[in-house]
């Protein structure tokens, strides 16, 4: 099992956080292509270095963020509608990028909350 700190915007990290979000949503960048089933997915709270640890328990690729958000449901990823969800992908990943890459969907379960901070900067460096 391996732990990949992943720097998170207050916002996902609260919906995360809350339950209301069970679905991480990246680019699969070579970062993302080494995640296996089971690993933990260390959220890191941009505002303030909170961390939550998160197990993987699946996985799922897709071409596109599009295909992404009309297979799993807008609640799952902590949204109301499949155009809020697209617009928030939209702010984060350039276009560019969105088309050089796939799309990946963590399935994720907080395995606890750990309250302790981080170096912002460290975590930056990976």
């Amino acid at each position: 099992m391996m732990k990949y700190p992943i720097l998170v915007h207050e916002f996902s990290f609260n919906k995360i956080k809350n339950g209301s979000r069970k679905v991480g949503v990246h680019l699969l960048d070579k970062k993302s292509q080494q995640v296996k089933l089971h690993d933990i997915l260390e959220m890191h709270n941009r505002a303030n270095g909170e961390v939550i640890e998160c197990e993987v328990k699946g996985i799922a690729i897709f071409d596109n963020f599009k295909d992404l958000v009309e297979a799993l449901s807008p609640q799952a990823l902590g949204y109301d509608s499949e155009e809020e969800v697209l617009i928030r992908l939209n702010r984060m990943y350039s276009i560019d990028l969105q088309r050089e890459l796939n799309a990946v969907a963590f399935f994720i379960a907080p395995s606890f909350v750990n309250m302790r901070r981080l170096d912002r900067g460290a975590l930056e460096r990976e």
